[in-house]
């Protein structure tokens, strides 16, 4: 067997995720049509990387930490990014800067 047994399932999830991505290229286009309507919604979205703080995406964005408290709830709950732990400490990550 190559590697240990944690390196050949990490590679195995790495094969998953990227089938999923590619499976799923076309919906992540239509949501962004749906949901990126301004050049800010645009650069908050390209913003999620699952490691930036509201406040840093706000910041990055030149916009307001309410806009962007608006914004990323209604995201998630439409499957159009994915959000990481709880409260103020809670990252969002789009689709497209999952690591794949």
């Amino acid at each position: 067997m190559e590697g240990t047994l944690n390196e050949v399932i990490a590679k195995k999830l790495d094969i998953i995720a990227k089938l999923l991505y590619i499976q799923n290229i076309k919906r992540v286009e239509e949501m962004k049509g749906k949901f990126l309507k301004t050049e800010k919604q645009k650069k908050i979205y390209s913003l999620l990387n699952g490691r930036r703080s509201i406040q840093q995406i706000a910041k990055s964005a030149n916009c307001s930490v309410r806009l962007v408290r608006g914004l990323l709830p209604e995201w998630e709950r439409a499957g159009f990014i994915l959000g990481f732990g709880k409260g103020a400490a809670k990252k969002y990550c789009n689709l497209e800067n999952l690591e794949v």
